[in-house]
């Protein structure tokens, strides 16, 4: 009998002492989950946690820079504007270094009023959405990159399926523009992709201004746009700059245009500068005028390569060895 109740004792304990291991690994599991969760919300910041609501009419754009700020202090990346939301802004946002605002697909941002929308530093991105311009008097430009930041082919810069959108029918304002204006300013190896433009008086600028100091040049060069639909813009694609230094606009590539042409569209394509290529498709190109120039290649251009479904009236060369391919 004794010895009976011993091994009933001694199996007891053991159940007991496994039952309290297993517990032990449970509880140190879920521990781990936890602070995977955690982590994983880590990974962006919302401008909801600065009072931002996506859902009513009040200004979010303190809530989104703050969100943006914070991204920057805590090393976190990401600022993630969710869902099918709309957010308002009223005042410009810089998109900081090493931050990417990312967007849902049909999540929305409205500008009301005149400013530069987004200023997107050097290795900063904005991805997916929708910006709509709603203010008549709006005349700045909706994504703005400046040549001081010298951005470079180590950095990742981009733009991505955004639709930038003008629907105060004014056609003012610049759909996104890269501009090197100061000496020792430039923007090179910056991608742009699945873009949409609507509406505006520009839909891309690319601008480098000639100020020499010290040999000190400005260049926008070696910048690719790839699948970009432009719609009712006035003049839909623009180089400003020369052939070469100091104030060069050269080798940026533009394939996979869909070009819609309106009535009040004047130019498909103005370019200066030297090897930039440009591949795609021209719609309703009789809207404009059948005696438009609708692709203008200035004086001060060289060695452009341009493949549009044009014929060659629509197309003015003034410049030097710039190709021209179409029906």
């Amino acid at each position: 009998m004794r010895k009976l109740v011993m091994t009933l004792v001694t199996f007891f304990f053991f159940s007991v002492v496994i039952f309290v291991l297993g517990l032990m690994q449970w509880s140190e599991k879920e521990n781990q989950v936890t602070s995977s969760l955690s982590n994983n919300e880590q990974q962006y910041i919302t401008p909801e946690e600065f009072g931002a609501n996506g859902q009513d009419k009040k200004d979010d754009s303190k809530a989104i820079q703050e969100a943006i700020d914070y991204s920057v202090k805590e090393n976190i990346g990401t600022v993630y504007l969710s869902g099918n939301k709309r957010y308002i802004l009223t005042s410009g946002i810089v998109i900081r270094e090493k931050v990417e605002v990312k967007m849902d697909q049909n999540t929305k941002i409205y500008v009301e009023g005149d400013f530069r929308v987004f200023d997107l530093k050097r290795n900063a991105s904005i991805t997916n959405g929708m910006i709509e311009v709603t203010t008549p008097t709006f005349h700045s430009e909706v994504v703005y990159l400046d040549g001081s930041e010298k951005y470079w082919s180590t950095e990742r810069t981009r733009v991505h399926n955004v639709t930038v959108f003008n629907s105060s029918g004014s056609h003012r304002g610049t759909g996104i523009a890269l501009s090197a204006e100061k000496p020792g300013d430039y923007i090179s190896f910056v991608n742009v992709s699945d873009v949409t433009i609507v509406g505006f008086h520009q839909g891309i600028l690319l601008k480098a201004t000639q100020r020499i100091k010290d040999d000190q040049y400005t260049w926008v060069n070696g910048n690719r746009f790839t699948n970009i639909t432009l719609d009712d813009c006035v003049r839909c694609i623009e180089l400003i700059g020369n052939v070469t230094v100091p104030n060069e606009t050269s080798g940026n590539q533009f394939n996979q245009l869909q070009i819609q042409v309106s009535t009040i569209t004047e130019k498909a394509l103005v370019v200066s500068g030297s090897s930039n290529q440009f591949d795609g498709i021209v719609w309703d190109a009789h809207l404009a005028g059948n005696d438009t120039a609708l692709v203008d290649l200035t004086s001060q251009s060289a060695d452009n390569e341009v493949h549009l479904n044009l014929v060659k009236k629509q197309v003015s060369n003034d410049g030097t060895r710039n190709e021209y391919s179409g029906p």
